[in-house]
């Protein structure tokens, strides 16, 4: 019973800790939001906003459930007192991830031209479209250690990315928009936001976690078997995901 007791007072922290880092950085980025606009015109913001597209849509691709697996494989091993194999899933997920988003952002970096004068009909995207796909990796990277932190139930992590990033965007956007950049200087606060957020959550990752693993015996275990497992579980988990964040694209 107390054990019960435990793990649900555990999970209700964790879920408020959750929920006001979610509600304090939307309500930053509405505050954001909402200046970058005013110091844009709606040729500018346009361009912005058209800038994101290809970003958003190439990240439906990197997600094939690894994420989901970090955090479920995390919270089993570590209730099993296995600090080795989480550590295992944890670097494997990384890595994969990792891989998966410069392969991603080279394709995006590569395909900028295009997009922006065939399907956008936008030439002068082009650049910006390109300097957007760095969040494609960036964001690889954040989501990877956001799901570690779910797993070790450290949700005050996770908000913690959330805000930083928050901030990070909101202030650099407008700023670099006043100084003159205009839509350039948006596309670069955003990905400076998402580099920084990755950043720290990269370092709290390894600072207050993966430090204070005790291993005491670190077995070799190999990747690609690690990684399969992942998948396997994670795969079937992303599908929907996939399919579901297409159609909000294409219906957007």
């Amino acid at each position: 019973m107390d054990k019960a007791l435990e793990i649900g007072k555990v999970s209700a922290t964790g879920s408020f800790q959750l929920f006001i880092g979610v509600a304090t950085s939307t309500i930053i980025m509405a505050v954001g939001t909402i200046i970058l606009a005013r110091l844009m015109t709606p040729e500018e913001y346009g361009l912005y906003s058209v800038a994101l597209i290809p970003s958003y849509m190439m990240i439906l691709f990197r997600e094939w459930g690894v994420n989901s697996a970090i955090t479920k494989y995390t919270a089993t091993l570590r209730a099993q007192n296995k600090p080795e194999d989480t550590c295992e899933i944890i670097k494997t997920g990384i890595l994969f991830e990792t891989a998966t988003g410069i392969t991603l952002t080279l394709i995006s970096i590569l395909l900028s031209s295009f997009i922006a004068a065939t399907v956008f009909n936008r030439p002068e995207s082009a650049s910006l479209i390109a300097i957007t796909s760095i969040t494609i990796l960036a964001g690889a990277i954040l989501t990877a250690s956001q799901s570690s932190f779910i797993g070790f139930e450290r949700m005050e992590l996770n908000a913690l990315t959330l805000i930083c990033q928050a901030i990070i965007k909101s202030v650099a956007s407008p700023l670099l928009v006043f100084v003159g950049y205009r839509a350039l200087g948006a596309v670069l606060g955003y990905t400076i936001s998402a580099i920084a957020a990755a950043l720290i959550g990269l370092a709290a990752l390894y600072l207050i976690i993966l430090k204070n693993l005790k291993i005491k015996n670190p077995e070799k275990t190999s990747l690609s078997e690690t990684l399969k497992k992942m998948l396997h579980y994670g795969i079937p988990l992303s599908i929907s995901s996939i399919l579901g964040g297409f159609l909000a694209q294409f219906y957007a």
